[in-house]
């Protein structure tokens, strides 16, 4: 049996791509220098930013300096190595940690604003704090109408039971099914 195939590439083996191995080898250096110039455009458009970012993270949480601060300290006294490798690419890519602080800061008050829509529909009276709550106070006695004077008594034990002396074979019951082997 012979098997004739034409392909829509024009024959090409290697799943239609132009040129094969050195084609598919092309394509991927190609896609670096890509990825490459939009990594070096985005890094440029930062650097200008960076300072408004920085503002802006201010502005909408300034919490997030201490945290992150606090958080890198925390890595310096636990792992060295990562702490310096941390604060390295922080001075490096500086743009981009940047906008890791905006989007830091941005995702700190989301979270904010989320625990105190949690903590309002659980309940929890946060407009009238001052205001007291009616409640009813319940007399509890102890069970039995103990009084003060007497005292209590632990509960009585039950007597142990001692074991039969195992000298004694214990009795075999009788089963039925015994005769059906004999």
């Amino acid at each position: 049996m012979i098997f004739v195939s034409t392909n829509q590439f024009g024959g090409q083996r290697g799943g239609g791509v132009p040129g094969g191995g050195f084609g598919c080898l092309l394509l991927t250096i190609l896609g670096f220098v890509g990825v490459y110039f939009v990594l070096k455009g985005l890094y440029n458009l930062l650097y200008l930013l960076a300072p408004v970012l920085l503002i802006l993270a201010l502005i909408v949480n300034w919490r997030v300096f201490p945290h992150t601060l606090k958080n890198w300290l925390k890595t310096l006294e636990t792992n060295p190595v990562t702490g310096l490798v941390y604060a390295a690419l922080a001075v490096l890519l500086f743009p981009f940690f940047s906008l890791y602080i905006l989007l830091k800061a941005f995702g700190m008050k989301k979270l904010e604003e989320m625990g105190q829509q949690m903590s309002g529909q659980q309940g929890y009276n946060t407009q009238n704090e001052e205001e007291f709550v009616e409640f009813e106070e319940i007399e509890t006695t102890p069970k039995g109408d103990l009084k003060k004077d007497e005292p209590i008594a632990p509960p009585e034990l039950p007597e142990k039971e001692t074991p039969p002396a195992k000298s004694q074979a214990p009795p075999k019951p009788q089963n039925p099914y015994d005769q059906l082997f004999d």
